[in-house]
């Protein structure tokens, strides 16, 4: 069983509140314990005429600099995956995950990043719809407008996929990570 790391949007412009800083860290010190079998990234990029600059008017992400993963991240980076909507699920997120999985894509892959609220979510559930489990380490997302969006996204996602897999313990070795997916997988029921 390979566990492999999705890290959503963990971009310049997305870290550059408080919140949003103390949030990286956990992902930063998450990365360095090279936990992960492969770690891929998705990068979103806006543009303008995208469906979020004109039906938002949201204009953010769009220079080189705001777009960029956290330099503090990059060199854990196995793989890069190109985005201009909220789900990181793209086909060729998908041609990779089967690359990576034996053809196959796999029963569950590990999910941090950025917007909880949104871009996490969206990746998340569409993963669920695709019969793959995300396991959502909670102390590794975050929104960067703050913690009342996360917590939304929080709340919405364990409804949406259950939330024992929501993961809240510090993940500190890769046995842990070996034994949270194999106890995930055996036992897929809510506990609510």
């Amino acid at each position: 069983m390979k566990n492999i790391l999705i890290m959503v949007d963990v971009q310049n412009g997305f870290v550059k509140t408080d919140y949003a800083e103390q949030t990286f860290v956990n992902v930063k010190e998450l990365v360095n314990l090279k936990l992960f079998d492969v770690v891929i990234a998705t990068k979103y990029w806006n543009y303008e005429g995208s469906n979020i600059s004109r039906l938002m008017n949201w204009n953010d992400l769009r220079t080189e600099e705001e777009q960029a993963l956290r330099p503090e991240i990059a060199e854990f980076v196995d793989h890069i995956i190109m985005k201009d909507i909220y789900s990181g699920v793209t086909p060729e997120l998908l041609e990779l995950l089967q690359e990576i999985n034996d053809g196959y894509l796999p029963e569950h892959v590990w999910v941090l990043g950025f917007d909880t609220e949104c871009c996490v979510l969206m990746t998340a559930v569409d993963l669920f719809e695709l019969g793959v489990r995300p396991l959502i380490i909670e102390t590794c997302c975050g929104s960067h407008d703050g913690e009342y969006y996360h917590n939304g996204g929080i709340a919405s996602l364990e409804h949406l996929i259950g939330d024992k897999f929501i993961i809240r313990d510090k993940l500190t070795d890769r046995d842990m990570v070996d034994e949270i997916a194999e106890y995930c997988l055996s036992n897929p029921s809510r506990e609510k």
